[in-house]
């Protein structure tokens, strides 16, 4: 079988298809071919068991797409359509996976598809008449949660196999080549020549693909000196050439007497991960660097702020360990603007970074148990496979408590409307007294999920006017009481798609009320046990 993978987004979310290749590869005798943006190819070099790249370039389209004359659209699509052509020549898929939820690359999807009648779609596409479809519910659900952040409790990682339907597997990227570790080795060397007793290089990434995700430079500076003046480890920034103006920032702010070693923007993405192997740490926020160093089994202290947050884009690795600020408003949705003028930049200090750093080699074991000001967690695997967050922090927090319970409902729900398979609530080890809202809220929605249940059976026995009426206004009391709600959200935007998804047969719509019904039935019982 010859698989197309399509994931035309930034080096972090690239990298992150790793295990979704590493587990289809081992899932049969198959050849992976991955569609990737032009400027990120080099990325690619990382992931395991790809037998074939091919790269994609967007910027001129749009530049032609946005002159407005149609002669230039015409043109585009000529190039599109003879990109379309020579991947074609180069890699024969008999299926299509789109990771990535635009439009475009739906579009894409379905010009790579039309090649021949026998290729297959997977994940987000568009039916024949250009309408958004999703191929199966963990993908729609995938799409559902990207448009509110606070509940969004599956890993993307996770996302993406689910998807697919795969096992679980590694998180593990190509190591760089022999030369280039040996020249980040040397350079090192170089530089620690006259300092004394250095023990090691901690790795700082100072950026981020938005500022506002970008812990203060000012605590980085600290940082860097706690780790000089406690531990003797030198700090190395790393970043692109348009984020020397944070080095700068940097450089103004550390003490004189603190040496570190500016690798920003002095690298090649292979470089790069050379240079990162040779770290005893990496102290990033969400951003691609951090996700390479996970994937290439270097300790990672992950710094999460403003829209970013662990649950979703977390380090996918064991023992790994990531802070947020503790205050209500993060994470923040998209396309929001900030009210409490980016407090979560300053939130965390320094010395909680420096005690979690230590913690994370091993080095000491500090009491997070009085933190009031950030919330720590430490990833680990469960036995499905899938990872999760402990907090090493005094948790209390309901959203969090929340969280934990949806990862038991979505997973749940998503299995049997996907595979049809039996339910299990496992019990978890939390306090779920400060929930009674939540099951309040249940218990509303289990009324209005059974009458829209019973108003789909008499419209689909007796398909009057006046029948189909009060079908809709059911369905829609449901739709308005889920947007309406403070913990379902995600299943607000689920429950909208799938209707729409099974639009054409009312028997489909009774039986997916039936999964949702007995669902919320079991899962109000385990919150109650």
């Amino acid at each position: 079988m010859h698989y197309t993978i399509i994931n035309l987004t930034r080096f972090g979310d690239l990298l992150q298809t790793a295990c979704t290749i590493s587990a289809l590869k081992k899932s049969g005798n198959h050849k992976i071919s991955l569609i990737c943006l032009h400027q990120f190819k080099e990325v690619a070099k990382f992931i395991p068991y790809l037998d074939h790249v091919y790269d994609f370039s967007g910027a001129s389209l749009l530049t032609n797409l946005h002159i407005g004359d149609f002669s230039h659209w015409v043109e585009s699509y000529q190039e599109v359509k003879e990109w379309v052509k020579n991947y074609h020549r180069e890699f024969q898929p008999d299926c299509i996976i789109n990771l990535t939820p635009t439009i475009k690359t739906r579009l894409l999807t379905k010009l790579l598809s039309q090649k021949k009648n026998t290729i297959r779609e997977i994940g987000f596409c568009v039916n024949d008449y250009g309408f958004i479809y999703n191929t199966n519910v963990w993908t729609s659900y995938t799409q559902a949660v990207t448009q509110f952040r606070g509940g969004s409790p599956y890993n993307l990682i996770d996302e993406f196999r689910s998807m697919l339907g795969l096992a679980p597997e590694q998180y593990q990227l190509n190591k760089p080549n022999k030369k280039a570790c040996a020249n980040a080795k040397q350079l090192l060397n170089i530089f620690s020549a006259t300092l004394p007793a250095v023990r090691g290089f901690i790795g700082f990434q100072l950026g981020a693909s938005n500022a506002v995700r970008q812990w203060d430079i000012e605590n980085f500076a600290r940082l860097a000196e706690r780790i000089w003046e406690k531990k003797n480890y030198v700090a190395i920034l790393f970043g692109t050439k348009q984020e020397q103006a944070l080095v700068e920032k940097f450089s103004q702010k550390i003490a004189p007497y603190t040496p570190y070693y500016d690798y920003c923007g002095k690298s090649t993405l292979e470089e790069l991960g050379a240079m990162l192997c040779q770290v005893r740490a990496l102290v990033s926020n969400d951003t691609g660097t951090l996700h390479l160093a996970t994937g290439l089994h270097v300790p990672v202290i992950g710094i999460y702020l403003a829209t970013a947050q662990v649950w979703d884009t977390g380090p996918y690795g064991d023992k790994q360990v990531c802070l947020e600020p503790n205050i209500d408003c993060h994470p923040c949705n998209f396309n929001t603007s900030c009210k409490n003028n980016y407090r979560c930049q300053k939130q965390i200090s320094a010395d909680t970074v420096f005690s979690a750093l230590c913690y994370r080699l091993g080095e000491d074991t500090p009491d997070f148990s009085t933190e009031t000001a950030a919330r720590i967690w430490e990833g680990y695997f469960q036995k499905d496979g899938f990872i999760n967050y402990k907090p090493l922090h005094q948790e209390d927090n309901i959203r969090s408590v929340w969280m934990q319970c949806q990862r038991v409902f979505y997973k749940n729900l998503l299995n049997t409307l996907q595979k049809n398979t039996q339910s299990s609530y496992t019990e978890l080890s939390i306090k779920t007294e400060a929930l009674l809202p939540a099951k309040q809220e249940i218990e509303k929605l289990q009324a209005f999920v059974l009458l829209a249940r019973e108003q789909a059976v008499l419209f689909s026995k007796f398909p009057e006017q006046k029948n189909q009426e009060k079908f809709l206004a059911s369905t829609q009391r449901v739709k308005i009481f889920l947007r309406q709600s403070q913990f379902f959200i995600p299943l607000s935007l689920l429950y909208e798609q799938l209707l729409q998804d099974n639009a054409q047969s009312m028997e489909e719509i009774i039986h997916f009320f039936d999964i949702l019904k007995n669902e919320l039935m079991q899962f109000a019982r385990f919150l109650n046990d």
